[in-house]
C-alpha cells in the first residue's frame, strides 16, 4: 500500500525534473537578453543629442550605413512563458524616397525598400535555421519590399531636427504576399542624415505563415513584429 502511495509522488517528482530539465537547456540555448526595441534614441544613444540639420530637405534620400531590419517575436518554453523576445536583423537593406518641396511645404511622393530577409540573423544559429524552411520560410522568400502609395506629408518644424511622427500608407510583400499597410514613422533630421524608426505587428495569417518552432519544445506566441531603424543619406 505504502508503495502505492509513493508512485504517484514519484511520478511527479520526476515530470518536474524533466521540465526542470527543459528549462535549464533553454536557457543554456537561448539568450535570456533581448536587443532593446528600436527608438530614435537607440539609433545613436539616448544621452547623445541629434546634430544640428545641414543640408536642403529636397531630393533623393538613400539608405546608409548603419540601417537595420528585422523581427521580434515572443517566445514560449512548452507552457510556460519565455523570458525574452526572439530578435534578428540584418542591415542588408536598400532604397530610397524622393521628398519635394513646395512653398516650404515639405511631402514625400515615392519610397521603395528592400530587405534581404535570408540574411536575418538571431542570437541563435539553430533558431535562424529553422525559419528557413517554417515561417518566413526565406529560403522560399528571400526579400521583403515596402512602397509607398500615398504622399506623407512632412511637418514644418521637422525641417530644424524635431522629431515628429509621420503615417505611412504603402504595400507590403512578405512570404511572397502582398498587403496595404499603415506604418507609423518616427522621423527627425540629424546633421546631414534622416533617421527613420517604425515597427508593425502583424497576424502570421496575414502572409501565409505558419508560426515557426524549435526543436519539440520551444514555439513562439503572440504576433510577430517588423522593426526598422533606417539611416537616410542625400544623394547627390
Amino acid at each position: 500500500m505504502l508503495a502505492k502511495l509513493r508512485s504517484p509522488r514519484v511520478l511527479i517528482a520526476g515530470v518536474v525534473a524533466l521540465l526542470a530539465v527543459f528549462g535549464l537547456a533553454y536557457f543554456f540555448l537561448f539568450d535570456s537578453d533581448s536587443p532593446p526595441e528600436l527608438s530614435l534614441e537607440t539609433t545613436k544613444g539616448a544621452t547623445e543629442a541629434p546634430a544640428p540639420p545641414s543640408g536642403d530637405l529636397a531630393g533623393t534620400w538613400a539608405v546608409g550605413d548603419g540601417s537595420i531590419a528585422g523581427y521580434r517575436v515572443r517566445e514560449k518554453l512548452a507552457a510556460l512563458p519565455a523570458p525574452s523576445d526572439a530578435v534578428g536583423r540584418t542591415g542588408a537593406i536598400t532604397g530610397q524616397f524622393t521628398l519635394t518641396e513646395d512653398g516650404g511645404a515639405y511631402k514625400v511622393d515615392k519610397a521603395q525598400f528592400t530587405v534581404e530577409v535570408s540574411q536575418l540573423k538571431s542570437d541563435e544559429s539553430r533558431r535562424d535555421n529553422r525559419i528557413r524552411t517554417t515561417g518566413l520560410e526565406t529560403d522560399k522568400f528571400p526579400q521583403a519590399t515596402y512602397a509607398l502609395t500615398g504622399p506623407i506629408n512632412i511637418p514644418a518644424d521637422a525641417a530644424d531636427g524635431k522629431a515628429v511622427t509621420v503615417q505611412s500608407e504603402g504595400d507590403l510583400t512578405l512570404h511572397g504576399a502582398t498587403k496595404k499597410v499603415s506604418i507609423p514613422l518616427q522621423v527627425q533630421r540629424d546633421g546631414a542624415q534622416i533617421k527613420i524608426v517604425g515597427n508593425y505587428e502583424f497576424a502570421w495569417a496575414d502572409f501565409g505563415m505558419t508560426p515557426p518552432s524549435v526543436a519539440s519544445f520551444v514555439t513562439v506566441t503572440g504576433n510577430p513584429k517588423l522593426e526598422f531603424s533606417l539611416l537616410m543619406s542625400k544623394q547627390a
